[in-house]
């Protein structure tokens, strides 16, 4: 008889976990009073350069507006995600909402990736620049910080 291994559950990535999330209520009124917001051609994305916390969090808002189809909301979630996690660790401390447009609804990942780094650079948030490729590695994006005036 082989015995029952106990593994332990498989690490959240950061940018998701429970305290990377924004949650509650004030900190929406805070994205809401945010005059940081710029326009893609996938997406919306609203900033507080500043956060109280002075965390990096994230916020996904994909109503039945942009599609009454769940599984359409799901993939525009997933694309969201997927790119917040490729930006996470370029990124300063800053909340962001993205909201899709319905352009999304027929982008790849790597357009979508490339709409939100433009609109985090118009944001100021600094250049992001996506590294050199090394085989097996993992494509993570670096952060060039903006030019002091």
């Amino acid at each position: 008889m082989s015995t029952p291994s106990h593994r332990s559950p498989p690490r959240r990535h950061p940018a998701f976990g429970r305290d990377a999330r924004l949650r509650a209520k004030w900190q929406f009124d805070a994205m809401r009073a945010s005059t940081d917001k710029q326009v893609g051609k996938f997406c919306v994305l609203i900033a507080v350069k500043t956060p109280p916390d002075n965390q990096r969090r994230a916020a996904f808002s994909i109503s039945r507006r942009y599609s009454p189809l769940a599984v359409k909301r799901n993939r525009a979630r997933r694309l969201f995600r997927e790119t917040y996690r490729q930006l996470y660790p370029a990124l300063p401390p800053v909340w962001l909402l993205f909201i899709p447009r319905h352009a999304l609804q027929k982008a790849k990942l790597a357009d979508v990736i490339g709409d939100v780094r433009r609109l985090v650079e118009r944001l100021g948030l600094g250049k992001l620049a996506l590294p050199q490729e090394a085989p097996g590695d993992k494509d993570h994006v670096q952060v060039t910080p903006p030019a002091s005036p």
